[in-house]
């Protein structure tokens, strides 16, 4: 933010140096009073304009003040100069020039010509610069504004997306959780019913064919619910890696680094939408090593608890060879504030990173 300030820096050191160049004049000069009033005015104009935005038209009041006192005082000429720089502030450059032409046109000592004409270019440069930074400042505010807009949205819509990840997944559990439930009662819970109802039956019967019957509609009874358990559990058990489990293939059949894996809590307390997350960072921390490290080992630490999961990778390569500001581990980054965690980088000792996720309560 400092650069921004600079041009109002320089506009109002500009105003304030003009009038220290009036006063100088006025000491050295005939100290009238009429000089004293058009310095008071021109610096009570300019302390206005430090203080506030005024308005263009302004630059009237002073353009007036050194006109009627124009045959009382002989400084006048240099206050103009004031006029000509905020025209030219406010990119009003064609009334800026015409305003110095006319200017010029009055009568001044021949001595002073020169010097007047020098201070009235200076202070058009000077007042052209200071627009052009002023524009430039604009712009860059315009740009910096769109620039946090963007990353708000950002931010907006990957919330949005994890929220409606998580919302996917809680969904898909307990539809997995009615079929199963619906499985178990339509064919488990009625094949052992009956099974029961047989063996209860078989205690009363008094014919013995009925009770081979029965012993016979029980042991097939059973051998339904058997199948039909063995095929409840068989649609239950996942085709391919999930949860901790995937994190262990990651690992093994990551070569050629020699990888140790350690974990301690109840795996079952991480969510879908938390395993893609620690997956993504385990993936992004071992790629990099392999990628832009020389190291030789990877140390592999997950710690669940109650409230929090941590991951954390630690190799034992040179921090020189690193960079922890690419794109991959800035979005993981963003992706763990998301979720209320926290993705930290320590390159003292080799390259560590750990990621801290909280867990939902209640699972």
């Amino acid at each position: 933010m400092k650069t921004i300030k600079e041009p109002n820096f320089y506009i109002h050191g500009w105003r304030f140096l003009s009038i220290g160049l009036l006063v100088y004049f006025w000491s050295v000069g005939q100290s009238s009073i009429s000089s004293f009033i058009l310095i008071l005015v021109l610096l009570v104009m300019a302390s206005l304009r430090w203080r506030f935005s005024l308005p263009i038209w302004t630059v009237l009041l002073d353009m007036l003040v050194c006109l009627l006192l124009l045959p009382y005082t002989d400084i006048h000429a240099y206050g103009l100069a004031l006029p000509i720089f905020e025209l030219a502030v406010r990119g009003r450059w064609i009334f800026a020039i015409a305003s110095m032409l006319l200017y010029l046109s009055f009568p001044y000592p021949a001595s002073s010509t020169s010097l007047v004409i020098w201070v009235y270019v200076t202070a058009f440069f000077f007042g052209m610069f200071s627009c052009s930074m002023l524009k430039a400042r604009h712009m860059y505010l315009a740009e910096a504004d769109e620039q946090r807009k963007a990353r708000a949205e950002q931010e907006r819509i990957k919330l949005d997306l994890l929220e409606a990840n998580h919302t996917a997944v809680q969904h898909a559990e307990l539809m997995e959780r009615y079929r199963i439930s619906r499985q178990l009662h339509d064919h488990l819970g009625h094949d052992l019913t009956g099974a029961l109802l047989a063996l209860q039956a078989y205690e009363y019967a008094q014919d013995s064919e009925e009770g081979k019957q029965l012993l016979h509609d029980v042991k097939h009874r059973l051998e339904r619910s058997t199948v039909s358990l063995r095929e409840a559990v068989h649609n239950v058990t996942p085709t391919a890696y999930i949860g901790i489990e995937r994190l262990e293939h990651i690992i093994r059949n990551f070569q050629p680094l020699d990888i140790g894996f350690q974990k301690s809590g109840d795996m079952l307390l991480i969510s879908a939408h938390i395993w893609a997350l620690l997956e993504a960072c385990l993936k992004e921390a071992l790629t990099n090593v392999a990628r832009h490290s020389n190291a030789t080992s990877v140390k592999i630490n997950l710690q669940v608890t109650e409230s929090i999961a941590r991951l954390l990778i630690h190799d034992n390569g040179s921090a020189a060879t690193r960079n922890h500001t690419g794109s991959g581990l800035r979005g993981l980054k963003m992706r763990a504030r998301a979720m209320g965690g926290s993705l930290s980088i320590n390159q003292e000792d080799g390259f560590m990173l750990v990621m801290v996720i909280p867990l939902e309560k209640g699972g």
